[in-house]
């Protein structure tokens, strides 16, 4: 079996508790081969799944290694394209970690990069192999609960006043940036159709850093679906992770790992009514229909964390579809930007990308 040798560049957070461990639980498939960071401590006390690997200080001097064939990028958001276009000019696959680019000009410079060396660029965005998304989504294609009407995605990330790199609009920090295009993406997927309004909400609430740790975006599409997506660094009691508005029942999940769903009984047929002009009853409801719900509850599957690589694999190898498209990826990068704008979060301007 073909063996992809990996290089990492950035052995911060992400990498050794995210990028090590997917890639090294497929070690039929991947062998890490180096890494590479501009800090020295960064390069010491390594995961164990990593093994023997060869140590750069910098993604330059790791190219230079004809061994490694594709590099995953996981540094700080600003480099993720300048990177990507080094490694595609290498001649080498690049995976890029999200925020897949800062603005629509960046992914332009991908996209002529990607046409210069076809099927050698990939985008991690693993939310969508999610256990509880997956198991939703199958919920709502198989019309469980009718015709989808809103799609409600939340996450907290804790009351926290976080003063780390990530909150500083100079690196392009913030949860809309961070956590943004793992919920938007989920969204698009959600929607199933072009979007066609969007109203946004970002703001700065309790971080010490300039960037924003609370947004709300409204998003309505082509279909008539409607997605409101939410992140809050800010909230002491937060909520569920999804709600699903369908127009014969509901979807729940609240991040424990069970999926609720109260639905109209399947047995059920709803038949044409009219509405009464004339006084009601003396309570509330629809004095011409007696419903029924019946109450489920699924388990979230038990989902391996390697999805994306297999994937990944498979398309490389074996000349399978990889399932993020460029134009997906394109897509959560042109709802954050236009977030930004619709909201009118001020400090986001004082960050400018070296390519542009």
């Amino acid at each position: 079996m073909k063996k992809i040798k990996v290089g990492i560049v950035g052995m911060g957070r992400i990498s050794r508790y995210g990028h090590c461990v997917e890639i090294s639980s497929l070690s039929d498939k991947f062998e890490i081969v180096a890494v590479a960071d501009h800090a020295p401590e960064r390069l010491e006390n390594l995961p164990d799944c990593l093994g023997e690997v060869q140590k750069y200080p910098s993604l330059d001097e790791m190219l230079k290694n004809d061994e490694i064939e594709m590099i995953t990028i996981a540094v700080r958001h600003p480099e993720h394209v300048p990177m990507a276009l080094k490694i595609l000019a290498a001649g080498k696959i690049a995976v890029v970690e999200k925020p897949v680019a800062t603005s629509l000009a960046e992914m332009d410079m991908l996209l002529e990069a990607a046409k210069a060396h076809p099927g050698k660029l990939f985008f991690r965005h693993n939310r969508r192999f999610e256990p509880a998304f997956i198991k939703v989504k199958e919920l709502i294609d198989s019309g469980h609960i009718g015709e989808v009407q809103y799609v409600k995605l939340y996450r907290s990330v804790g009351f926290c006043r976080r003063n780390d790199w990530m909150t500083m609009t100079e690196f392009y920090g913030g949860l809309l940036s961070n956590w943004g295009p793992h919920l938007i993406d989920q969204a698009l997927q959600f929607l199933d159709a072009p979007v066609v309004d969007l109203w946004a909400d970002v703001r700065n609430v309790v971080s010490i850093g300039d960037g924003d740790d609370l947004f709300k975006i409204l998003l309505k599409a082509e279909n008539g679906r409607v997605a409101d997506v939410e992140v809050t660094g800010a909230n002491t009691m937060p909520g569920r992770e999804m709600e699903i508005i369908g127009n014969r029942g509901t979807i729940v999940y609240n991040g424990k790992g069970i999926i609720d769903v109260r639905r109209i009984d399947p047995a059920v047929e709803l038949k044409e009514l009219k509405p009464h002009p004339e006084n009601p009853p003396l309570e509330y409801g629809n004095f011409d229909e007696k419903l029924y719900f019946v109450e489920e509850k699924f388990q979230v599957p038990e989902v391996p964390g390697n999805i994306l690589w297999q994937k990944l694999w498979e398309n490389v190898v074996e000349n399978k579809p990889f399932p993020i498209t460029f134009e997906q990826a394109r897509a959560v990068v042109q709802i954050t930007e236009e977030t930004f704008k619709k909201s009118g979060f001020e400090p986001i301007r004082k960050f400018k990308s070296s390519l542009l």
